[in-house]
């Protein structure tokens, strides 16, 4: 399940994200942000006095780790050596640890991407320790393990294989040639909440399918050709998204 997946990732590293295994009683639960680019916002949404409304009944846990995805073909990107700052919230973001783990070996299609050769940072993977400073509550540290591969082939190659148990999906500005130069809109999540086990899916509402989105459906016969759970939207809930990127519904997963 999780802890497999975060295993295969680590692979022989023996630095924090295996410390944090290694500590970890169960399976960490893990909120997956496809198409992430450079940001940070949903480390905002968990924090207890930030996202009271929006919690499920009885639900209480926030995700112990984020999984950030992007194959990343920008060539000039500051990012990791610079962490952004987010004025409009009051926020901010500091690297306190930031670990190489092995490469993912992962290819790229040319029905999912624009730029087929990728970037310096294509195929590489870190653990992130952040401390994040905001007006929503106090200083709080989370972690991130970033894979920068392409969204629809981490998914067939490594979390299918691997049995993820994703607790969250964040599906805004997903691709659609956003800078990245994608090819779909990320509507094909959907069909994969139940695969997954999630329980929330946090969504700009983006659900025109595109020649990217019907690739994935044929290249993991596993995904069904329609959404098989039910979304239930949890107290009107909707927040900004990326900066610019409009607002988020949440919903609850059956």
């Amino acid at each position: 399940m999780s802890r497999k997946l975060l295993s295969h990732l680590n692979g022989n590293n023996d630095g924090r994200l295996k410390e944090f295994l290694d500590n970890f009683e169960g399976e960490p639960r893990i909120a997956w942000y496809p198409s992430a680019g450079e940001d940070y916002h949903p480390l905002l949404y968990f924090p207890r006095r930030f996202s009271e409304p929006f919690r499920a009944r009885g639900e209480q846990q926030s995700p112990d780790l984020f999984l950030f995805t992007d194959y990343f073909p920008w060539k000039y990107s500051t990012f990791l050596e610079r962490m952004p700052s987010y004025s409009e919230r009051s926020s901010g973001v500091t690297i306190e640890y930031i670990e190489e783990l092995p490469r993912l070996n992962l290819s790229l299609h040319k029905r999912l991407v624009r730029f087929e050769n990728g970037g310096r940072r294509t195929d590489r993977a870190v653990f992130l320790e952040v401390k994040i400073s905001s007006s929503y509550s106090d200083s709080y540290s989370c972690r991130i393990l970033y894979a920068f591969a392409e969204n629809t082939i981490f998914f067939y190659e490594k979390l299918v294989p691997y049995e993820a148990k994703i607790s969250h999906i964040i599906h805004t500005n997903y691709g659609a040639g956003c800078g990245g130069g994608g090819s779909s809109t990320g509507v094909w999540l959907k069909n994969v909440l139940r695969q997954l086990h999630c329980e929330f899916f946090i969504t700009d509402g983006q659900e025109t399918w595109l020649d990217g989105d019907l690739f994935a459906l044929e290249l993991c016969p596993s995904i069904p050709k329609e959404s098989n759970v039910q979304l239930t939207p949890l107290n009107g809930a909707n927040r900004q998204g990326r900066a610019g990127g409009g607002g988020l519904s949440w919903y609850s997963v059956t």
